[in-house]
């Protein structure tokens, strides 16, 4: 019998979750510890698709994947808690927890375009002004909650219809409460550990290890490539030629330092002065000054003016 919290939190179906609601399974599009990800089409509407977690509670595939049915269960309550509230346009829309007969699962919308692994061969500077914002903007909504992801990574950022970076896979993220300021441990996958991290200090901050791994994110997309085995990127980053922005905020990221590391919001205003729709509106509101300033001055130029423009030049 289910207890009153898992009744509110996902729909307990007695029918398969795919018949019920007259879907078929297109493809096989993720795979984990709990089970398949698939893509799902509707019967009659294909244009209606969804992308489907399984939790398996078969025992066969408990064993094949050496996972407890109390683990696969409490992993799935737990994502289901952390993400039937959010709403934002950079995290995974209408996610819906189901109970039905041999499996759980978790329906999400589909993002065609895959995740950011399946970009990175052909990422473009263009390409990651489009993407990067938009994995800020989600984890900042989410640290603004006091939710901790925990698992930021090239594979868990998906892309949209909309060609928007979305974050999506929270099976290990969880939220801080309010008069705690640090935890033992955070991060399941190497090469996006904070160094704090893995010289296992005894409390880290998990909100700065979030951080480090969008920094980590960054360097795959600067250099084309996923990440290395390591926790320090700062001299791979000071040898690389890159844009000055992209340098910016990697520096600021990936400080081993996490006191001086930045924050999602100081990332985020940061990234408001380096948009090309922000630089081109400054430079016409300076031009129209410009303008306005020279059609008010008299004929004949005054010496003093003659002395600032030659050392602004």
């Amino acid at each position: 019998m289910a207890s009153d919290m898992e009744s509110d939190i996902a729909l307990h179906l007695k029918a398969d979750y795919f018949d019920f609601f007259d879907l078929s399974i297109e493809k096989i599009i993720g795979s984990g510890s709990t089970g398949d990800v698939v893509l799902a089409v509707h019967n009659t509407y294909p244009d209606i698709n969804r992308a489907v977690k399984r939790f398996s509670l078969k025992e066969e595939d408990l064993q094949k994947r050496n996972i407890s049915l109390e683990r696969v269960k409490k992993l799935f309550y737990h994502e289901v808690e952390m993400v039937r509230d959010l709403d934002h346009p950079n995290i995974v829309r209408r996610s819906n927890g189901i109970v039905c007969p041999g499996y759980l699962a978790i329906a999400m919308d589909y993002c065609p375009l895959g995740t950011l692994v399946d970009h990175l061969k052909k990422m473009t500077s263009e390409r990651i002004d489009k993407f990067f914002p938009g994995v800020v903007a989600g984890v900042e909504y989410l640290h603004s909650l006091r939710i901790v992801h925990g698992d930021i990574k090239l594979q868990n950022i998906f892309i949209n219809a909309d060609n928007e970076a979305v974050l999506g896979d929270f099976g290990v993220s969880f939220k801080m409460p309010e008069n705690v300021q640090g935890v033992k441990s955070v991060g399941s996958t190497m090469g996006y550990f904070a160094p704090e991290v893995l010289k296992k200090k005894p409390s880290v901050d998990p909100f700065k290890c979030d951080s480090y791994a969008v920094g980590v994110v960054l360097r795959c997309l600067v250099k084309r490539r996923r990440p290395g085995y390591t926790s320090d990127y700062m001299e791979e980053i000071r040898s690389t030629k890159m844009e000055d922005k992209f340098r910016y905020f990697l520096e600021r990221l990936l400080c081993r330092d996490p006191c001086k590391r930045s924050t999602m919001s100081e990332v985020q205003r940061s990234l408001i002065e380096f948009t090309p729709d922000r630089y081109t509106l400054e430079l016409s509101r300076k031009r129209c000054l410009e303008d306005i300033s020279n059609s008010s001055m008299p004929q004949q130029k005054k010496p003093t003016h003659k002395r600032s423009a030659s050392s602004s030049s």
